[in-house]
């Protein structure tokens, strides 16, 4: 469990994965669009370029979204901003949207290690501990973003930790230890499955919930699901699709 300002929230929270598919993810335009949605949270990802700029973007490289064949830490910042995305918009920085968007919450995955000290100093340059989480699936990376800062700062769990909590789960572990390895752990951000392994299940969640982490599922675009997770005791959803969410969970 950790307590944080980040996680104070008494709804199941709405976490827009890379803002909004369209225009093209990951830019302010997307993240605009999921915020006047009523998402709560802008789940992102960072990387960074070859002058040490923290820019949101998922993909290792260009081709997908931009039609170029080159690595984002290949290119300096303006090289990578003048690229055009073919869904519209151009790449946005951590430091951008921190300014443009300053009552967001941001979902951070730092994408590799190079972006642990550029996504660290924008968030200490900019004050905005308390609306940012910092993880990754590499628990390096996770710890060593961790330690930097002077204030601390919410955090999700890394993938060797998912897989903890789920062996201790299925070997009826007692909670204790299930509580002492979630500690310092906001949330942990989980597909509902990965492989033969099933992260749903009604005692997984209990257990987890039990010891004060909360639970969000990604990425999920089905109301239904979205309705049977929250039924569940999900914590919140990831998605592509925010205003359906909003639609779903707050509306219905």
């Amino acid at each position: 469990m950790q307590e944080h300002p980040y996680f104070q929230t008494k709804k199941v929270s709405i976490l827009a994965h890379r803002g909004q598919s369209a225009p093209t993810e990951n830019t302010l335009e997307a993240f605009r669009l999921a915020l006047a949605a009523g998402a709560d949270y802008l789940e992102t990802d960072v990387r960074t370029t070859k002058d040490q700029i923290a820019v949101l973007f998922h993909d290792k490289t260009l081709k997908r979204l931009a039609g170029v064949d080159k690595n984002i830490a290949d290119l300096s910042w303006a090289e990578a901003k003048g690229l055009k995305l073919e869904g519209g918009g151009t790449l946005t920085s951590l430091e951008e949207a921190l300014t443009a968007l300053p009552q967001a919450r941001f979902n951070l995955d730092l994408k590799d290690s190079r972006s642990v000290k550029t996504a660290v100093n924008v968030i200490e340059t900019n004050k905005a501990h308390s609306r940012v989480l910092v993880s990754s699936f590499s628990n390096g990376r996770r710890e060593a973003a961790l330690k930097l800062f002077t204030v601390p700062v919410a955090t999700s769990s890394s993938a060797s930790t998912v897989i903890k909590i789920w062996l201790l789960v299925a070997l009826r572990a007692p909670q204790s230890l299930i509580n002492n390895a979630l500690q310092n752990i906001g949330a942990l951000q989980i597909p509902r499955t990965q492989s033969f392994l099933h992260f749903d299940s009604k005692r997984f969640i209990h257990s987890v919930l039990a010891s004060g982490t909360q639970i969000h599922y990604w990425t999920i675009n089905s109301p239904e699901e979205m309705l049977e997770l929250t039924r569940l005791g999900a914590s919140g959803i990831v998605t592509d699709v925010p205003e359906l969410a909003v639609q779903t969970l707050r509306k219905a």
